[in-house]
């Protein structure tokens, strides 16, 4: 007979085995692209469309795991950190363009003013709580984003206006593996630095927050402090993809820096893939970034789908979306990295505490 925790062991083997085939595969396939490796003939196993597709996957893996640390593991539901994504898209951009700084320069001003910013909202902001907090996160996202696209000095647009801002291609040689390969190292510094909160003192007091702030401070907990440095540092690391992404798109604006479609993206990957956990927002990440641009028609298996014309898929895919953040919440709130790795199983008695989990 197998007992239950055996069970659960060879899922998570399993499953750590499957993950590390595809991230080795996703890190390693876009080498056959290299021109030695034509020269030598390798079959070419990713093309520049894939590199595009992998580098959105990798931004989008920066930013659900950042949302998880003051989302999933503070429990503060922000809605507004695309507001971090965007100051630091704008700070390098700026710096580029303007001030003629090297990328590489540029790159680590972006964290550093996304997290001033972070905690300069944040000490009035995380006042708030619930749906409070909610709203006025969203908020502050939309307010900045229309800020920095309306804000003049002598009738001149500081950041662009709306004809946005244009950056200086980055000249180097493979530059979309060059992107791509930078991108994946944010998404692999974002999981490390969740990997210490949740090994810390600092995680530890963050957890105790999320699950009684009042009993939190009684035990010692500076739960002011600890809440505005998980703010901060979910905006350092999501600050990082916008410096990234400004100098990879090469053009920056209001709808490409601050889209307010990417604050319900990074919740939903982050609650699909687990919520307070290491890898749980970036296996979310993964599985909903490839359903959107399948659903968008990008991927080459999805460019003739026969039931959806060109100009519904926008439509569809947001319905779909809507759909499947309905089903994650009732059915799988603890993210597809716990149920299907075991721990917790569909029957009409975990239906009912998972109902009962996430009412009010």
């Amino acid at each position: 007979m197998i007992v239950r925790g055996d069970s659960d062991r060879r899922w998570r083997r399993i499953f750590l085995i499957l993950g590390i085939v595809v991230a080795a595969y996703a890190l390693l396939a876009p080498l056959t692209s290299l021109d030695a490796a034509q020269s030598a003939g390798v079959p070419l196993l990713a093309d520049r469309l894939w590199f595009r597709i992998a580098t959105f996957i990798a931004m989008f893996v920066v930013m659900a795991t950042a949302w998880n640390i003051i989302g999933g593991i503070t429990g503060y539901a922000a809605f507004g950190n695309v507001a971090f994504f965007g100051i630091g898209a704008y700070t390098t951009g700026m710096l580029i363009a303007k001030a003629r700084w090297p990328f590489l320069v540029a790159l680590p001003v972006a964290p550093i003013i996304a997290t001033a910013f972070a905690t300069l909202i944040g000490l009035p902001l995380l006042r708030l709580r619930g749906h409070y907090f909610a709203v006025a996160s969203l908020g502050v996202g939309v307010a900045v984003g229309e800020l920095v696209q309306n804000v003049e000095y002598h009738g001149q647009p500081i950041f662009g206006g709306a004809s946005g801002l244009f950056l200086p291609i980055y000249s180097i040689d493979n530059r979309g593996l060059f992107f791509f390969y930078l991108m994946v190292l944010a998404a692999g510094i974002s999981i490390a630095v969740t990997w210490w909160v949740l090994r810390s003192r600092f995680g530890y007091g963050l957890i105790a927050i999320r699950e009684n702030e009042e009993a939190a401070a009684v035990l010692g907990v500076n739960t002011t402090a600890y809440k505005v440095a998980a703010f901060a540092l979910a905006a350092a690391l999501t600050g990082m993809a916008g410096g990234i992404f400004s100098q990879w798109n090469v053009f920056i604006n209001q709808d490409n820096a601050f889209p307010i479609e990417y604050n319900v993206q990074m919740i939903l990957m982050a609650l699909l893939g687990g919520t307070g956990t290491v890898f749980g927002p970036a296996a979310g990440a993964v599985l909903l970034q490839l359903l959107i641009q399948f659903l968008g028609g990008s991927l080459p298996i999805s460019a003739d789908i026969p039931f959806v014309s060109d100009a519904a898929r926008p439509i569809v895919a947001q319905v779909i979306l809507g759909v499947l953040l309905v089903v994650v919440v009732i059915f799988v709130p603890r993210g597809v990295i716990d149920f299907f790795g075991g721990r917790t199983r569909l029957s009409l008695a975990y239906l009912r505490r998972s109902l009962r989990e996430t009412s009010l």
